[in-house]
C-alpha cells in the first residue's frame, strides 16, 4: 500500500502485526469453557437459585474461572432473561442491562482503572477545543492518587432502533477516533508511553479498536469483535468469544501496566 504520507509499507505492516490480536497468547482453557457451557444450560433448564449455589461454589473453588470471566457468566445468568425480549432495548436499557457487566467485568478494579458511563465531556478534549466538549457513553479511567487522572478506554453505544442509522454509526465510530487521540496525546504531553482502546456498540455487536502512533501518523485498526448476550440461551454462543474479550484484556493491561 502506498501511503501519501511517507510510511514504509513494511514497516506499517509489521507494527500493525505486533499489536495483532491474534498474537497475544491468552486462551480459555478447555475445563473452563466446559463449565462454562454447562451452567449455562443448568440455567435455562432448573432453577436459579439451585444453579447459582453450585456456581458460586465453583468460582470459590477455581481462580482460574475468575480469571477467565468466570463472574461476568454469573452476573449474565443473574441479568439475563432465558429468551430473548422481543421489545428493542433504549440505549440506556442496552448500557445497563447488557452491556455494562460485560465491560466491567472485563476492565473495572476500583484500585487501578474506573469503569464510568459518564454525562461529562472529557478533559483530554477540553484541552484540544474551547467551549462544550463531547461526551463520549463509557470510558475507563486511571486511578492515581485516589483520584481519576486520566481517560485510556472510550465507547459509545448505538441501540437496536439506530443498527440500520449509517450515517450516525459512521460519525460516532469517527467520534471514537477523536476521543482516542485526545486521551492519547494528553497521555503523551504527560509523559507516557501507552496505546489507547475504543469500542463501539451497535445493537448487541461490539468492536474493538486501539490507537498508536507510527513515525507520527495516527494509526487506528480494528482489534476485535464480539456480540453481548441478549438472553441466557445467546450466552452459549458468548463463550465462543470469550477468548477476545481475554486478549482485550491483556491488551488493556499490557499498554498501561
Amino acid at each position: 500500500m502506498e501511503s501519501s504520507m511517507g510510511i514504509d509499507d513494511q514497516f506499517f505492516s509489521e507494527e500493525i502485526n505486533i499489536i495483532s490480536i491474534d498474537d497475544i497468547p491468552c486462551e480459555l482453557s478447555f475445563v473452563n469453557e466446559n463449565l462454562f457451557r454447562e451452567v449455562i444450560k443448568r440455567a435455562i433448564k432448573e432453577s436459579w437459585s439451585s444453579v447459582k449455589k453450585w456456581w458460586l461454589t465453583e468460582l470459590a473453588n477455581d481462580q482460574t474461572l475468575d480469571e477467565n470471566l468466570g463472574f461476568v457468566i454469573l452476573e449474565c445468568l443473574k441479568s439475563l432473561p432465558t429468551a430473548k425480549i422481543k421489545n428493542e432495548p433504549s440505549e440506556t436499557t442496552l448500557i445497563t442491562n447488557y452491556l455494562d457487566h460485560v465491560m466491567k467485568g472485563m476492565l473495572h478494579d476500583p484500585n487501578k482503572y474506573i469503569v464510568e458511563w459518564p454525562n461529562t465531556g472529557l478533559d483530554e478534549s477540553k484541552a484540544r477545543k474551547s467551549g462544550r466538549s463531547k461526551q463520549p457513553d463509557f470510558v475507563v479511567s486511571v486511578i492515581h492518587q485516589l483520584q481519576t487522572s486520566g481517560v485510556i478506554f472510550v465507547g459509545e453505544v448505538s441501540p437496536p432502533s439506530e443498527k440500520n442509522n449509517v450515517y450516525k454509526n459512521c460519525n460516532d465510530l469517527i467520534r471514537i477516533g477523536v476521543f482516542m487521540k485526545d486521551c492519547l496525546d494528553s497521555a503523551i504531553d504527560l509523559g507516557a508511553d501507552i496505546k489507547t482502546l475504543g469500542f463501539q456498540c451497535v445493537d448487541y455487536t461490539v468492536d474493538f479498536y486501539m490507537m498508536d502512533i507510527v513515525q507520527g501518523t495516527y494509526i487506528m485498526i480494528h482489534i476485535g469483535q464480539i456480540s453481548v448476550p441478549a438472553s441466557v440461551k445467546e450466552m452459549l454462543h458468548f463463550v465462543d468469544e470469550i477468548e477476545i474479550l481475554l486478549k482485550i484484556r491483556e491488551i488493556f493491561c499490557k499498554s498501561f501496566d
